[in-house]
């Protein structure tokens, strides 16, 4: 599989009472130990949420939102390319960079003792 990070799918929404879709922002590249079969993701909602990334018009590089979209970079998981219905689009390098640059403060290193 070639690098996708950056790209948008729908796809399964795990936690949900009942079966739900939403989008998906790879968020992963070829690096991914599985990228062949699998990717990490963060969610996207068009709810506006406290540390949610506003998406705007001009960060789809394809595709798009006809709604506002935001990436919700503490909601993570692993997702099967199997598993994605269809693609919304791609976002831009500079959205993914600070995407996973404020998962990254969701992670932090322990301190050393």
């Amino acid at each position: 599989m070639s690098d996708r990070q950056g790209e948008v799918w729908w796809g399964p929404a795990p936690h949900k009472a009942d079966p739900a879709y939403r989008p998906w922002l790879i968020v992963s590249g070829d690096a991914h130990p599985f990228s062949a079969v699998e990717c990490l993701v963060v969610g996207m909602t068009t709810t506006e949420h406290p540390d949610g990334i506003a998406v705007t018009d001009g960060d789809w590089i394809r595709g798009g939102s006809d709604v506002a979209a935001y990436v919700s970079p503490w909601y993570a998981t692993t997702i099967k390319y199997r598993d994605f219905d269809d693609q919304q689009g791609e976002l831009a390098p500079g959205v993914v960079r600070k995407t996973v640059d404020a998962l990254h403060r969701y992670t932090p290193r322990p301190t050393e003792v």
